[in-house]
């Protein structure tokens, strides 16, 4: 790869990419969590998605997403942030691993603290897939892996120069972030209000990170200018 851009001095355009994209998700995890405060009839429409992909499942997918689900746990999403830091570090991109060091852990603590708030039970079968004791909503599977794949997204954009190239770590990042959700509820673990709102927070989440950590360097060079 060429030189990349500096991270500090980004486009105004970028900048105001980000903060339209906070805006959105942040918009739309409230649209959905105060849904499923108040009980609405998006309930019913989880019950029904919920039913149909339990109902409709086949052994060789439900092999193949129970790996994708479990690579994708708490300590895989770890476990893979931990591996991109250490080569972006080698990469000499050190306000990047700052933003990685933002994004994933502390996106990670919120999702668990509202799993408390919110409170949610899972959903539950006679014949489970999966069983799990924790709160619902939001996914922490689909936040991480929004987390992780558009923080990946966003690094590699960066440093790539092709368009095209651009273009299809976007598109691979979030197939991997729908497949991982799509696990999410095929495996009967979640509501599909879950897993939206899981990526949700997690896309506010990373363009606030973003935001921040631009603000943080620009500040820096201020000071050093000064």
């Amino acid at each position: 790869m060429s030189a990349a851009p500096d991270i500090r001095r980004p486009r105004a355009t970028l900048f105001h990419v980000a903060m339209a994209v906070l805006l959105v998700a942040a918009a739309a995890f409230a649209i959905i969590a105060e849904q499923v405060a108040t009980t609405a009839p998006i309930l019913a429409r989880d019950v029904q998605v919920s039913v149909w992909l339990h109902t409709h499942g086949n052994p060789a997918l439900t092999a193949f997403l129970l790996v994708i689900t479990q690579l994708h746990s708490v300590l895989g999403v770890f476990t893979l942030s931990l591996i991109v830091a250490f080569f972006v570090w080698r990469n000499g991109d050190r306000l990047w691993v700052l933003s990685l060091a933002l994004v994933v852990p502390g996106g990670m603590l919120i999702n668990s603290v509202l799993k408390v708030v919110f409170d949610r039970a899972r959903p539950t079968w006679d014949d489970p897939l999966l069983t799990l004791t924790t709160g619902s909503f939001p996914s922490g599977h689909a936040t991480g892996s929004t987390l992780f794949y558009g923080f990946l997204a966003c690094y590699l954009v960066w440093r790539m120069k092709s368009g095209s190239a651009r273009a299809l770590v976007i598109l691979g990042c979030m197939a991997m972030v729908v497949l991982v959700g799509f696990s999410r509820v095929y495996l009967g673990v979640h509501y599909l209000s879950d897993v939206l709102a899981g990526m949700s927070l997690g896309t506010a989440w990373l363009a606030l990170c973003m935001i921040a950590v631009r603000a943080i360097a620009r500040r820096r060079d201020a000071v050093g200018a000064g």
